[in-house]
């Protein structure tokens, strides 16, 4: 990456002087925003969930991400200047103190042209951390980013690649940083909002393709950890992640079948979404 946007200036990389975003005992917030099919199909849903996270800290939104078409426009030309043309992630950062909010925006880039798949699986435990299920902002990632390092943490010299977390009564919730969801006879089941869970930009998408598909969905507040090997597939999706087939829970192991025709159809509507919005 060559070029970078600095409060709203696109610069060189050797050019940035960001010592002042680490002044007055700054704040950071930081989200991954996917580009591809020539476009960045989320990124009016990821300022609206910026805004949601700023707002929670007391802060707003820099005047630029007031003006969506600006943004677009000037999120596109850095993208063209790195000469990212197929696929990636843009990294929005802000730092947040008392006196101003300063941001930034770097990019890297895939050699891919789909939204991201792991195509190998993961291998996932049930993390022994436990994440308050009535803690307010619950569904913000801003506000879950030191707990999920945390359980990051305990997954060293493990064959585990994520986990599946838990609220404080033993019922599952989410994983590291990404939405869970489990298929069994044709029925996605998802934790609920109410549940306490993250709630990534991907996961209406997510239960909206399951949905065409005919799959009954079904968001229950309380799902035990036993049920969880007893399902047909398991999969995490998130923006930042892309989409990860989970093979193995522990011990169970997993089938492929409806979580790869719901990855094919989350192509398929990021593509449309970029050529409607031409």
């Amino acid at each position: 990456m060559q070029f970078l946007i600095v409060n709203g200036n696109i610069i060189a990389k050797e050019e940035a002087n960001l010592s002042g975003f680490l002044w007055n005992d700054p704040i950071l917030v930081s989200q991954k925003v996917w580009f591809g099919f020539g476009g960045i199909p989320l990124l009016k849903e990821n300022v609206a969930n910026l805004k949601e996270q700023l707002n929670s800290l007391g802060a707003d939104l820099p005047p630029l991400f007031t003006n969506f078409r600006e943004l677009f426009r000037l999120c596109k030309r850095l993208l063209n200047k790195n000469k990212y043309y197929r696929s990636g992630h843009l990294l929005f950062q802000f730092s947040i103190s008392a006196q101003e909010v300063n941001f930034l925006v770097t990019a890297e880039n895939y050699t891919g042209f789909n939204f991201p798949l792991n195509e190998q699986g993961l291998l996932v435990n049930i993390s022994s951390a436990r994440k308050g299920s009535k803690q307010s902002f619950n569904n913000l990632s801003s506000q879950n980013q030191l707990f999920w390092n945390a359980a990051k943490t305990t997954l060293a010299e493990t064959p585990f690649q994520n986990s599946i977390i838990c609220d404080e009564q033993g019922f599952v919730i989410e994983s590291i940083a990404a939405n869970v969801y489990f298929i069994k006879n044709g029925v996605l089941i998802t934790p609920s909002l109410e549940s306490g869970c993250y709630n990534d930009v991907m996961r209406k998408i997510v239960l909206e393709q399951a949905a065409e598909m005919q799959l009954k969905i079904l968001e229950p507040t309380e799902i035990k950890t036993e049920l969880l090997f007893d399902m047909d597939e398991a999969f995490l999706v998130s923006e930042a992640r892309g989409f990860e087939w989970i093979l193995g829970i522990e011990n169970k192991r997993f089938v492929r079948s409806f979580s790869r025709a719901i990855f094919d159809n989350i192509n398929e509507f990021l593509e449309l979404k970029v050529n409607q919005s031409r």
